[in-house]
């Protein structure tokens, strides 16, 4: 595991997808994973709210994607808003920075798994005013679902407002 909480593969890094295979076959246990992390701090000393408390340690109250994602209230806390840095959807910082991935990841062959076009770095400003029907349209079968469109227009304020950017009037117009 990495000290970002994820499983690492030796042959993939942490960008991989997990699943699980529900069955009533006796298996044998496989051995236990291990740690592949050594002295290396690059994603405790990257996260930008230090949420990294310590190896294996994510507080959820300072993290990013926790925010982004799964936090349903009206405002980002300030110590997250503050650091965005245009992330509205999730952080891979800690991923970004780890040397198992900038060594080993592949991307995917998967069509399936690719981004729609459209939601690629997607302008914040649009994503501030984002409605109802624009988020059906643009997010139709997507893990992005998430996030609904309320959280995308609080997330893409609290971003553009950490660059002096104020979007309430235009935010307020999207929500009626």
């Amino acid at each position: 595991m990495a000290k970002y909480v994820n499983v690492i593969s030796r042959d993939y890094g942490s960008w991989v997808f997990l699943g699980e295979i529900l069955t009533n076959l006796s298996l044998s246990p496989s051995n236990p994973h291990t740690s592949h992390c050594g002295t290396c701090t690059r994603c405790i000393e990257a996260c930008p709210t230090q949420a990294i408390r310590a190896p294996g340690v994510v507080d959820a109250s300072r993290c990013i994607a926790y925010h982004t994602i799964e936090n349903r209230g009206p405002q980002l806390p300030t110590q997250v808003a503050n650091h965005l840095h245009n992330w509205v959807a999730g952080c891979d910082i800690c991923q970004d920075v780890c040397p198992w991935n900038q060594r080993f990841a592949q991307p995917t062959d998967v069509a399936e798994f690719e981004p729609y076009p459209g939601n690629v770095a997607p302008p914040l400003e649009d994503l501030a005013t984002l409605t109802e029907q624009e988020w059906n349209q643009q997010f139709p079968a997507s893990a992005l679902r998430r996030i609904k469109p309320a959280m995308w227009r609080r997330n893409a304020a609290a971003a553009l407002a950490a660059q002096g950017v104020d979007m309430s009037a235009q935010q307020s117009n999207s929500e009626s």
